[in-house]
């Protein structure tokens, strides 16, 4: 049987065949212009240096962390410090590594996180870190309120260990993390963040990755209100523990102190770090990790703080010699 050629077809057909060509090809086209005009304005915010990571986390202060690591690979850390932003503000590695020469110390904290995404954060850098002996996991109460019980990933370590390692165009993660709305947000402030003038969210790193609040300023933080520790959170702190110990490496677990505003009753805050401490209590039970109850233990005082949660510098470096004089954290063997 002949083949029926195109130009043989109804008319109405050779019309509708036309119509989907020219929609086909002005969709490559607008795709195309569109692409090209995204990556001029990348081009551009970087000329200026307002040019945010690639949004691995969708969390500016935490994605700025990981370019950190990229354009400063660590090399071999023997002590990595783990939490939230109270961790990654509040303790000062220089004065582990002043104390214990030999140690590295690696401060893979990141802002915004529960104990579960800890987990997740302690799992990555543990497998890309094998180095490291000392693991400090700095927790305050607020970083066991409200985990997940679906899914704690906080980024995709695949994409991320090719991002690390200097794999590939960093500008093709800017496609794969396509978010307009959060670059053009975060391209507002990030250049002044990085400057450090913006007093109470400075992206200024020290070599050890730890984060310095070295304003003068103080500031009432508006934080969720709680009365219990989370349930959730309290399985993932066990999990978390019994996964370091297996490693053979040695943890300390210790707790960040707070400065409670006068408006918020401290016998509820007292009765729910107690409840903390006993769940970190059971849960290092039966390893050789060490708890050291900062809370209770460091001499800080109201001028040590921005706010009710994070350490100024100073008193990151008072807090930290503390801290390595009391658990021996960081010793090399």
């Amino acid at each position: 049987m002949e083949k029926l050629s195109i130009l043989r077809w109804p008319a109405f057909k050779r019309r509708r065949l036309g119509h989907w060509t020219r929609y086909i090809a002005g969709s490559v086209v607008t795709a195309l212009l569109a692409a090209a005009f995204y990556f001029l304005a990348l081009v551009t915010l970087d000329s200026v240096g307002r040019l945010p990571p690639p949004a691995f986390t969708n969390s500016l202060c935490a994605d700025e962390k990981l370019a950190f690591f990229r354009d400063n690979p660590p090399q071999a850390p023997t002590a990595l410090i783990l939490g939230s932003s109270a961790a990654w503000r509040g303790i000062a590695s220089e004065e582990i590594a002043r104390r214990h020469p030999a140690a590295i110390p690696l401060n893979g904290s990141f802002c915004g996180l529960q104990v579960d995404e800890t987990a997740f954060v302690a799992d990555y850098l543990l497998r890309r870190y094998p180095s490291v002996q000392h693991v400090l996991l700095l927790l305050t109460q607020f970083d066991m309120t409200a985990c997940s019980g679906i899914s704690a990933r906080v980024f995709d370590g695949t994409h991320v260990d090719d991002y690390l390692s200097g794999d590939g165009l960093t500008w093709t993660y800017y496609f794969t993390y396509f978010d307009p709305v959060s670059l053009v947000r975060n391209a507002s402030f990030v250049k002044a963040a990085r400057e450090n003038t913006l007093p109470f969210y400075p992206l200024v790193f020290t070599a050890y990755g730890d984060g310095p609040q070295t304003t003068d300023m103080s500031r009432t933080l508006d934080r969720h209100r709680f009365d219990t520790i989370d349930p959730v959170c309290v399985s993932s702190l066990r999990r978390l523990v019994r996964e370091i110990a297996a490693s053979g490496r040695q943890l300390t677990v210790a707790s960040l102190p707070l400065l409670q505003p006068e408006t918020v009753r401290s016998d509820l805050i007292a009765a729910i770090h107690d409840h903390m401490v006993r769940e970190i209590k059971t849960a290092i039970s039966g390893t050789n990790a060490i708890f050291w109850d900062g809370e209770r233990s460091a001499q800080v005082v109201a001028s040590d703080f921005v706010d009710s949660v994070h350490l100024r510098w100073t008193g990151a470096r008072r807090f930290t010699s503390q801290l390595v004089e009391a658990t021996g954290f960081g010793a090399v063997k």
